[in-house]
C-alpha cells in the first residue's frame, strides 16, 4: 500500500530547563533593608551605647554593599555582548533608577522644607552637590551613587577584563577608605590631608558613586559572568561569618584608634558581603514580584516611617514606649516601613521591572 501522505514526524520533547532561582537574594535584600532601618534608629542605643555601635556602626554596614552587588549581578547577567543591545539596556536601567530618584526627591521635599533645607545657606551649587553625590535627604545618596557607580563600571567593563576591572575597583575603594573609616591615617600626612579636604568641598563623604559603589557592583558582575567557585553553601556561610567577625574586629580597632571620619567603609566588608551573596544564591526560598519590590520602598520610605512613629508617639504621650525604648522604636519603624512599602508597590502606577 502506497502512502499518499508521509507520516507526521514524531514530536521531539525537549528537556525543560529550570529557571534560576534567585529568591534567596530577595529575602537577603529584605533583611538588609531592615538593617538599614537599624542603622538609622539605633535599636540598642537605650541599653548599651557600645553594643549599639557594634550593631549600627559596623554590622549594618554590610547592607548597602549587598544592594550594589545585587544590581551588578542582575544587570550584567543580562548583557548579551551585542554593543547596541547592551547600551540600550544600560540606558533603560539608568533611566529607571533616575525616575525612582526623582520620585524620592519629591517625596522628601516637605521634610526638607520642615528641616530648613532651603535656608540662607542654600545655594544652587550646594543643591548640585547634593543631587550628584550626597542625596537631598540623608539616605538618598544611595541612588546617585548607584547611577554613577553603574555608569563607571559599565564603561570600564566594555574596555577591559573582569580581573582588571576588579583591580581598579579595589584602588577606588582604597581611596575611599582613607576618607572614611581610615581617615586617621590621612590626617597624619599633611599633603594627603589637604587633598582629601579639597575633595570634601565637592562631596561630603567618600562613600559615594566614585569610590564606594563600583567595587561592589563589580563583584556582582563577577558573580554573574564567572562560574561560581566549587564551594558548598556551608563553605560560603563559614567564609561569610569569618569575614563578618573580622569586619567587627576591624570596626572595634578603628574606633579605639579614633580613625573614622565616617564609619561606612570597611576592608572586611568586601569578603563578608561577597560570600553572603554567594551563600544566598543557594537558598531555597519562595518569593514574588511584589515582595521583591518591597525592599526598594522600605529603603526609600523608612525615614518617613521614623517621623510618623515619633509624631504619633508624642501625640499619644507614648514616648517612653515607642521612642525611649529603642528596640520597640526599631520594631515599630520596621513594621510601618513594610506596610508603607507594600502600599507603595500596590498603588504604584510606575512598574519598576528590575531588581535594583
Amino acid at each position: 500500500m502506497v502512502l499518499l501522505f508521509p507520516r507526521s514526524p514524531a514530536k521531539v520533547i525537549l528537556p525543560v530547563l529550570d529557571k534560576p532561582n534567585y529568591n534567596g537574594l530577595d529575602w537577603l535584600k529584605f533583611a538588609t533593608a531592615l538593617l538599614v532601618v537599624a542603622n538609622h534608629t539605633g535599636p540598642l542605643h537605650a541599653y548599651h551605647a557600645y553594643a549599639d555601635f557594634l550593631l549600627s556602626g559596623v554590622l549594618t554596614r554590610i547592607a548597602v554593599p549587598l544592594f550594589f552587588m545585587s544590581t551588578g549581578f542582575f544587570f550584567f547577567r543580562k548583557l548579551s555582548g551585542d554593543p547596541s543591545k547592551d547600551h540600550s539596556a544600560f540606558l533603560a536601567y539608568i533611566k529607571k533608577i533616575t525616575v525612582l530618584y526623582g520620585i524620592a526627591i519629591l517625596l522628601y521635599l516637605p521634610l526638607n522644607v520642615y528641616k530648613g533645607y532651603f535656608s540662607e545657606s542654600f545655594t544652587p551649587l550646594a543643591l548640585l552637590k547634593d543631587l550628584i553625590f550626597n542625596g537631598t535627604f540623608y539616605h538618598l545618596w544611595y541612588l546617585p551613587a548607584l547611577i554613577i557607580g553603574l555608569g563607571l563600571t559599565y564603561a570600564m567593563y566594555r574596555k577591559m577584563s573582569l580581573p582588571k576591572l576588579l583591580m581598579i575597583g579595589v584602588c577606588l575603594y582604597s581611596i575611599g577608605l582613607l576618607g572614611d573609616s581610615y581617615y586617621g591615617l590621612t590626617v597624619r600626612a599633611a599633603g594627603l590631608h589637604q587633598l582629601y579636604e579639597s575633595m570634601f568641598l565637592v562631596f561630603d563623604y567618600t562613600r559615594n558613586g566614585i569610590f564606594y559603589a563600583p567595587i561592589y557592583i563589580m563583584l556582582g558582575a563577577y558573580a554573574a559572568k564567572r562560574p561560581a567557585p566549587a564551594i558548598k553553601p556551608k563553605g560560603n556561610a563559614s567564609l561569610f561569618f569569618l569575614g563578618l567577625v573580622l569586619m567587627l574586629a576591624e570596626g572595634i580597632l578603628l574606633k579605639a584608634a579614633e580613625y573614622p571620619r565616617h564609619d561606612s567603609m570597611y576592608v572586611f566588608a568586601l569578603p563578608a558581603a561577597y560570600f553572603l551573596f554567594q551563600w544566598a544564591l543557594s537558598w531555597n526560598a519562595s518569593s514574588g514580584k511584589a515582595f521583591r519590590e518591597w525592599r526598594v520602598w522600605i529603603y526609600i520610605l523608612h525615614p518617613i516611617a521614623i517621623v510618623l512613629v515619633r509624631g504619633a508617639a508624642e501625640a499619644a504621650k507614648l514616648e517612653t514606649l515607642f521612642i525611649a525604648n529603642s528596640v520597640m522604636h526599631f520594631v515599630t519603624v520596621c513594621l510601618v516601613s513594610v506596610v508603607m512599602a507594600a502600599a507603595a508597590v500596590r498603588l504604584s502606577v510606575i512598574k519598576f521591572k528590575f531588581r535594583p
